[in-house]
């Protein structure tokens, strides 16, 4: 009967659905849904029929085709190869790897500088001072992430080549966060290579002036310096003598010591003070 008169096979079909109930129409509908996805189609109506109106508005439609639609591409989507896999997770993990070592290398570094030039002038605590390099090492970070980005595709790694489809899959982007965070892991452990090279007991001579410079003066007296010599574990400083070798080196000024001074000098302080045994008996 749809083929009667001549008429296309198509244009049967509209003018028969056109005669239809509306009922009837959606019966028919919800039938070829449900035997195309494999489901109760009419469940999944109730599910995205929000507002309960019996019928779906765009909005509707379009939420409902935003969750299905890359589950559907998934199942039909071939399974990338290991070897693609392989090659994902090398050019997603590279980018984060100097990224990694430069944010961390540049904090490092970058605390030493921002502690002598701003830290010393302004009393910052180290902390504060480690805070600001690492917002500096952030923003440059940020600011070179393309230029990193170019600098790892010249390196002439071959490429995934994955479809949209399988970019999309759960198993890749999984894969792509996983190889991120490793990446990221593996630069800032490279970034702190300039640990070695940093003059490990001037730090400790600075995190000791500060743990006594409480009020954060960035200046200490007499009194004061031998509780620093004591947190470095150089005990029973002689207080006199301790006066006499600070005044030798000039760096007593009125009566307290800056925290530059205190650092450029304190290898002849220690040397002059007995380096680890203290310098004779503590008088008060």
């Amino acid at each position: 009967a749809l083929r009667s008169s001549g008429e296309s096979q198509e244009v049967a079909i509209q003018n028969f659905v056109s005669e239809l109930h509306p009922d009837e129409a959606r019966a028919i509908g919800m039938a070829a849904m449900s035997r195309h996805f494999g489901t109760d189609f009419a469940e999944e109506f109730q599910k995205m029929d929000k507002d309960k109106s019996g019928t779906l508005s765009r909005a509707e439609f379009k939420r409902y085709i935003a969750k299905v639609l890359p589950q559907y591409q998934e199942s039909d989507s071939e399974r990338p190869s290991n070897r693609q896999l392989m090659l994902f997770a090398v050019n997603s993990a590279i980018p984060f790897v100097v990224f990694g070592s430069l944010d961390n290398s540049i904090m490092l570094l970058g605390g030493d500088v921002v502690d002598d030039l701003i830290g010393s002038t302004f009393h910052l605590s180290t902390l504060a001072c480690a805070a600001l390099a690492n917002t500096f090492a952030d923003v440059l970070g940020i600011s070179i992430g393309n230029t990193v980005e170019a600098l790892t595709v010249k390196l002439g790694l071959p490429e995934a080549h994955l479809t949209p489809a399988q970019a999309e899959t759960k198993l890749v982007r999984r894969l792509g966060l996983a190889s991120g965070s490793f990446g990221i892991l593996i630069g800032c452990i490279i970034g702190m290579t300039p640990l070695l090279f940093m003059d490990q007991e001037k730090k400790a001579w600075k995190e000791a002036f500060g743990r006594v410079d409480t009020e954060g003066t960035g200046a200490l007296d007499v009194h004061c310096l031998r509780k620093v010599f004591a947190a470095v574990g150089i005990h029973d400083v002689d207080k006199v003598r301790l006066t006499a070798v600070i005044q030798e080196l000039g760096i007593l000024k009125d009566g307290r010591v800056t925290l530059k001074d205190f650092l450029d000098s304190a290898p002849q302080l220690k040397a002059a003070l007995g380096g680890g045994g203290g310098g004779g008996g503590g008088s008060g």
